[in-house]
């Protein structure tokens, strides 16, 4: 049998993941023979079919492919742990570091994190996808992205999670609201004054069914999936959210205040997810880069 390189690997995943020699040879910067040869002689390497070439309709994955899609990916993760070992050596880490993160977080994560690892490991090319709990994570687990940074009621039952911080939503006030008195406020006083919602997945539902499982029917003037937008609305004093953090000021600039809900509610901590098995020296660094990101939900 002949020698598995890793580029045969690479290319292999890369057509895995994209469905086409044509698309799998653009990410890889080759030409389209040279990814159809390394697959066939990967194929001949190791005794079996792993694709199936339609013309028009990209490549399968035979059953055999996908048994050892896995592993590959594996070998290509310790070759680059190994490649980051002798960078960590020489006291550096480079390469690019892809990461997912849920899009409300990212205003108050992405920042910290381009700051934090421009003055540590500048040579780390951090480029950050931005979208919903689910999309972000199955993009990971489909070897498109390193890690994700989610709250924790976003996660996937196959996605490792790691704590980052303690957190549980908050009442979001204009300083001059009636409700502003109380040093917490329970559900059945929020149902009585109209509410700014974020309509997100699964924020929307689990909010509503808190207010449902105590008989009580939040009224709602206006459901968003823009942050900035709640945080306007209730700034003018039009309505409360409940959000995972406390603003000093809205984005039109008028002053904003938080106050704890009384009620029992589940936490909703701040979570870095990875592919289970996946821990090389970036996603380490990454790790202590967000333990050091500041509690916004305390501002």
């Amino acid at each position: 049998m002949n020698d598995v390189t890793l580029r045969q690997l690479q290319y292999f995943v890369a057509v895995a993941e994209t469905q086409s020699i044509t698309k799998a040879a653009d990410r890889s910067h080759v030409s389209q023979a040279a990814v159809s040869l390394a697959i066939t002689d990967l194929e001949k390497s190791l005794g079996v079919t792993l694709t199936i070439r339609r013309r028009a309709k990209g490549v399968a994955l035979t059953a055999e492919g996908r048994a050892i899609l896995t592993d590959a990916r594996v070998m290509l993760d310790q070759a680059k742990e190994l490649a980051e070992r002798a960078s960590q050596a020489r006291n550096e880490l480079s390469g690019p570091l892809a990461l997912g993160c849920f899009r409300t977080l990212s205003m108050h994560v992405v920042p910290h994190l381009v700051q934090w690892f421009a003055e540590r490991h500048p040579k780390v090319s951090l480029t950050v996808h931005e979208g919903n709990g689910r999309e972000i994570q199955e993009r990971m687990q489909n070897g498109q992205l390193a890690a994700c940074v989610i709250y924790e009621a976003q996660l996937l039952s196959n996605s490792q999670p790691v704590l980052i911080q303690e957190q549980r939503r908050q009442v979001i006030l204009s300083v001059d609201h009636e409700l502003t008195t109380p040093e917490e406020i329970p559900l059945r006083d929020l149902a009585q004054y109209p509410a700014v919602l974020l309509d997100e997945a699964p924020a929307l539902e689990r909010t509503l069914n808190e207010f449902h499982s105590r008989s009580l029917e939040p009224h709602i003037l206006l459901r968003t999936r823009s942050v900035q937008t709640a945080q306007n609305v209730i700034g003018r004093g039009l309505a409360y959210g409940l959000l995972m953090h406390r603003p000093r000021n809205s984005p039109e600039g008028r002053p904003l205040t938080g106050r704890p809900i009384a009620d029992d509610l589940p936490r909703n901590a701040l979570m870095m997810t990875v592919p289970p098995g996946r821990h090389t020296a970036k996603i380490r660094a990454l790790h202590e880069a967000l333990l050091a990101l500041p509690d916004h939900s305390k501002e």
